[in-house]
C-alpha cells in the first residue's frame, strides 16, 4: 500500500509569539525537525504542508515534498485540505501537527499498522487516557470531505462523523497529545 504522513506546519504560531516552527528544543533541533525526524523513522511518505514563504523552512528538513497551502492565513483547515488533494492518490494518510514532536516511534508504528490492516472506510484515532490525540489516519473514502474542511477546526467534523468507521486505539504514550504552544521553560 502506498500511504504516509502529511505534517501540517503552515500555521502562524499566534499564542506562541513567534515562528514556532524554528523554535530551538533543548537538543538543538527546531520545533519542526524534531516532528519530522520522529515520523521520518516510521513512514516512507511523509508531505510538509507549509506557506508560500516557507521553502528555506522545507530545505532546513533536507527538503521533504512540500505542499503549498496558499489559503494558510484562513485556518488549519484549509491547510489540511491542500495537503490532502495534494496527496489524493495515496492508499492511506495520517494528518500530523508540525508542533507535536513527542508521539513515540511505537505508537507511529502501530497507528500505521492499524490502518493498513483495517477495513475500508476506516479512521484510526490514537487516544491517551481517554483523550483524543494526533496523528489521526484517514482512507480514502473520506478524502472527499478533508479536501472541504475550512476555518480552524482542522478534521474534528470528519472525525465526529465518521460513527461506527472510527478505531480509537488506547496508548500509554501522552506524546498523541503533547504540543509545544509556548516556549519551554
Amino acid at each position: 500500500m502506498n500511504g504516509g504522513v502529511i505534517i501540517l506546519a503552515a500555521g502562524f504560531g499566534r499564542r506562541f509569539g513567534s515562528d514556532k516552527r524554528r523554535y530551538r528544543l533543548p537538543d538543538g533541533k527546531t520545533l519542526l525537525q524534531a516532528t519530522y525526524a520522529r515520523y521520518l523513522r516510521v513512514f516512507a511518505n511523509i508531505a510538509v504542508v507549509i506557506r508560500e514563504e516557507d521553502q528555506a523552512l522545507v530545505a532546513e528538513l533536507g527538503s521533504p515534498e512540500a505542499i503549498v497551502a496558499h489559503e494558510a492565513s484562513l485556518g488549519m483547515g484549509h491547510s489540511l485540505a491542500s495537503g490532502v488533494l495534494a496527496k489524493s492518490d495515496w492508499d492511506y494518510l495520517f494528518v500530523a501537527l508540525g508542533d507535536m514532536p513527542y508521539v513515540s516511534r511505537d505508537t507511529l508504528t502501530v497507528l500505521e499498522q492499524t490502518l493498513i490492516s483495517s477495513a475500508t472506510g476506516t479512521i484510526v484515532q490514537p487516544v491517551y487516557q481517554g483523550q483524543p490525540g494526533h496523528p489521526v489516519g484517514f482512507t480514502p473514502i473520506h478524502y472527499e470531505a478533508l479536501k472541504k474542511l475550512e476555518g480552524d477546526n482542522g478534521a474534528k467534523s470528519v472525525v465526529a462523523n465518521a460513527r461506527g468507521n472510527l478505531v480509537k486505539v488506547a496508548f500509554d504514550d501522552e506524546g498523541v497529545l503533547r504540543d509545544i504552544d509556548e516556549p519551554l521553560e
